[in-house]
């Protein structure tokens, strides 16, 4: 009697008992509840709309990328080496809403949204041809 009911109790750990991964906290580590560092998604709608208002407005020389650096500027990688990103002009700058961690430059005749390196997101055609 005393086996089975044993094995009754090993089971039910088994079956009703928190995880293993659960036990040790689910994410590598993480405990339950505790917050996330939320990853900038991209341009917002208000960034967008004050960019390309400005360079409607606002000449700007720009030169297309070379096909080989514009081939390896992509979401989710780190800026390609080759060319140098040029800050916004500083009345554009003021003009966007501030966002910690985030860096808005030009690149070429692209704008990118980039955190720490990587590329974030991509802004094409905002310039006048």
């Amino acid at each position: 009697m005393s086996r089975t009911l044993t094995m009754l109790l090993v089971l039910g750990a088994l079956i009703g008992g928190p995880s293993a991964a659960a036990a040790q906290g689910e994410g590598g580590g993480r405990t339950a509840g505790a917050p996330q560092a939320q990853q900038p998604t991209g341009f917002t709608p208000v960034e967008v709309q004050a960019i390309r208002v400005y360079f409607a407005s606002h000449e700007q020389q720009v030169r297309p990328l070379p096909p080989g650096i514009a081939r390896n500027l992509a979401r989710g990688k780190p800026l390609p080496a080759g060319i140098a990103k040029q800050q916004l002009p500083a009345a554009l700058k003021s003009s966007l809403p501030a966002r910690e961690g985030v860096e808005i430059s030009l690149f070429g005749d692209r704008v990118i949204l980039e955190v720490s390196g990587v590329v974030v997101d991509i802004l094409e055609g905002v310039f006048k041809r």
